[in-house]
């Protein structure tokens, strides 16, 4: 019982106030009563088990207050509810109305501007076709007018071209006349000037030959004694190569075999020594060998030609030793 009290505050505040009010009516009684101890066990005990049914009464009384009042409380949730729920069906409605319409409005916007666009297409189209016909119609009045205008000039141009042949026959043939005339005149004077310059070429001819003969034996006088004056030139700069070498040489301690040796050697301008090969030594030694690469390296650099044309990159001579 004191946990459905709890579970009811209302009703358990009730239940306090209706005691002490009890209680307050009993100590009321009491203070007008002479003697208490005159009082009755069967009036005291009739008093506590009308207290007891009170409070039954009392709680019963409140349980059905708070069941009426929960009863209240959820019809009223419920009508709330149901409220809400045609509200928002209203609203859904609402919405609903709201979206049909805009949709209808956006259907005859649509429709309308569709409308207006045919319209304008239908406007465009009428427009360019009149623009086309009137091209066309000027386009074959012009044809016309130059078909007429080539036709004019055709006819002028042949009138023209008539005459002109005509004129160019008879300048034809007083050309052709002339023409022969003058020919026989130039074949007569052609003859006579090719009888001429035959003779001039054959005296041409004749002092060419003449000329061609003394510059062949003038030429190949020089060219024997350029060839004598380079060969003694060359002789002389092979010989001054070789002595430079010589005289750079040193002979080596070793008591071997000192052959005649093929020496090839890349020079560059100046007569400067780029590189030095010994060539076929028939046996010498190494060392040997070594010796006359290292006197043509101290030869550096080479002696010059007396003739700029005998300059050669690469020398080739044989090293005899002294």
């Amino acid at each position: 019982m004191q946990s459905e009290l709890l579970k009811h505050p209302k009703a358990l505040l009730f239940s306090v106030i209706l005691h002490v009010v009890f209680l307050g009516i009993f100590f009321l009684n009491f203070n007008f009563v002479a003697d208490p101890k005159l009082q009755k066990q069967g009036q005291v005990a009739k008093t506590v088990k009308a207290e007891i049914i009170d409070q039954r009464q009392l709680e019963a009384l409140e349980r059905g207050k708070q069941e009426e009042q929960e009863a209240r409380l959820k019809k009223e949730m419920e009508k709330k509810k149901q409220a809400q729920a045609e509200k928002a069906q209203l609203e859904k409605k609402r919405a609903q109305a709201e979206k049909a319409k805009l949709e209808k409005k956006r259907a005859e916007a649509k429709k309308l501007k569709l409308a207006e666009e045919r319209q304008r297409k239908a406007v465009a189209e009428k427009k360019r076709k009149e623009t086309a016909r009137k091209l066309a119609e000027a386009k074959k009045n012009a044809e016309l007018k130059k078909q007429q205008e080539a036709e004019v000039k055709r006819k002028a141009e042949e009138q023209k071209k008539k005459q002109l042949a005509e004129a160019k026959k008879k300048q034809e043939r007083l050309e052709k006349l002339e023409q022969e005339k003058q020919a026989k005149l130039a074949e007569q004077k052609r003859l006579e000037q090719e009888k001429k310059i035959q003779e001039a070429e054959k005296r041409r001819l004749a002092e060419q030959e003449r000329k061609r003969q003394q510059a062949e034996i003038k030429a190949k006088l020089e060219s024997e004694e350029n060839k004598r004056r380079l060969n003694t030139l060359r002789e002389a700069y092979i010989l001054a190569i070789k002595q430079k070498i010589e005289r750079n040489w040193r002979r080596p301690q070793e008591s071997g075999k000192m052959p005649v040796c093929e020496v090839r050697v890349i020079q560059g301008p100046g007569g400067i020594i780029l590189d030095v090969t010994i060539g076929d030594c028939k046996g010498g030694s190494s060392t040997y060998r070594l010796s006359i690469e290292n006197a043509v390296y101290k030869a550096d650099p080479l002696p010059k030609p007396g003739d700029a044309a005998l300059f050669e990159r690469e020398l080739i001579f044989f090293f005899t030793p002294g």
